[in-house]
């Protein structure tokens, strides 16, 4: 089949670019609608999801392998998470305490 019938082969690529372009400036633009710091957090976490599915399934081509291995990764990615939150929440407390007083 010729390339003229189906389009660029990196069509799928430029298409997950622009729309991973698009959310990084909106992410970006999000701090300075002066959102409630709940939304706004809760708004940057959720695209960031968005972004590391995006380039988990296009780039590095998950959503053409079996369920279980998404999955694997999925928990891999959640797991280190919750390491990170465990480590990282405490601390960001006492440092909120200490810049209260």
């Amino acid at each position: 089949m010729s390339e003229s019938t189906h389009g660029s082969p990196y069509r799928v690529y430029w298409i997950t670019w622009a729309i991973l372009l698009v959310i990084t400036v909106a992410m970006l633009m999000a701090e300075r609608f002066h959102m409630p710091r709940w939304f706004l957090i809760v708004f940057l976490v959720a695209f960031m999801m968005v972004k590391a599915t995006m380039i988990g399934g296009n780039f590095m081509h998950l959503r053409f392998e079996k369920r279980n291995l998404a999955v694997m990764v999925a928990a891999g990615l959640l797991v280190t998470s919750l390491i990170l939150f465990a480590y990282i929440a405490p601390e960001s407390w006492s440092v909120l305490r200490s810049t209260v007083r």
